[in-house]
């Protein structure tokens, strides 16, 4: 028996599913939905996510963009749930529409810097081998 007999043969990696940004604030809310419940909740890397409130703001993220673009509204110790309940209907009323755009625009920008990284490594790397 053989390597490929007992695993299989090479096949091409094909990524996964890339979620929009509203798929990703739309798990965010569930995430902090559960947060607030007293849930432990894991990113990736099994670390525990933080939550959108903190240090007397609140800071709704998607991926590593702030939705509010590194700003933040006031809240008082008590009123999370009512907040996360009320920037919920508010998000599905459309009222983020023009920050979700922005952040869109980042994350297409970062994905471009990240291919052209990409590249350039892959640039280095056969010429290292010249």
């Amino acid at each position: 028996m053989g390597f490929f007999d007992t695993y299989g043969k090479p096949d091409a990696i094909k990524a996964d599913k890339k979620l929009t940004t509203e798929e990703m604030l739309e798990h965010g809310i569930e995430q902090q939905e559960k947060l607030l419940n007293g849930e432990e909740v894991l990113n990736n890397k099994n670390e525990p996510i933080r939550s959108w409130f903190r240090d007397g703001r609140f800071v709704p993220s998607i991926g590593i963009f702030g939705l509010f673009d590194g700003q933040a509204i006031k809240w008082k110790k008590g009123t999370e749930k009512a907040m996360l309940d009320a920037f919920k209907t508010s998000y599905k009323a459309g009222e983020f529409s023009s920050y979700i755009k922005e952040v869109d625009k980042k994350r297409e920008a970062n994905t471009a810097k990240l291919l052209e990284a990409r590249k350039k490594i892959g640039k280095t790397s056969t010429k290292a081998k010249s």
